[in-house]
């Protein structure tokens, strides 16, 4: 009978082991991140809240962070509302170019294209 209360014992624990292990390596993860978080809140850095905001560190005075708008406009933040250092995806001047030569481009085939029906119902 007490063998059998020992196994189930370390059959009921070795679950409990095993989240606790893993529950451990992600609080490491969670720490590791606000770390880093931390550290790149200086003033110019560009940051990401929870939401989505994106804005560049002017002041962080304890737990609040004044962060500016592209167009200059300065908010207030707590400290754990910033998720991430991290630049706003701005789209390329690239890609916007490409975009105006494809329609640029399209513009002159369709003019082509009107022409021609033009000659062709003038023949």
């Amino acid at each position: 009978m007490q063998q059998y209360f020992i196994w189930i014992m370390l059959v009921g624990m070795l679950p409990m082991m095993m989240m606790w292990f893993a529950n451990r390596k992600q609080r490491a993860m969670q720490e590791e991140q606000q770390r880093r978080t931390e550290k790149g809140l200086v003033p110019g850095n560009w940051v990401r809240t929870g939401s989505g905001f994106y804005g560049t560190v002017v002041e962080v005075d304890g737990d609040v962070v004044t962060l500016a708008t592209p167009l200059g406009d300065e908010t207030l933040w707590n400290k754990r509302a910033i998720a991430a250092i991290e630049e706003p995806p701005f789209g390329s001047a690239g890609v916007q170019e490409d975009v105006d030569d494809d329609i640029e481009q399209q513009d002159d085939d369709d003019a082509r294209e009107s022409e021609q029906d033009t000659t062709e119902t003038q023949s």
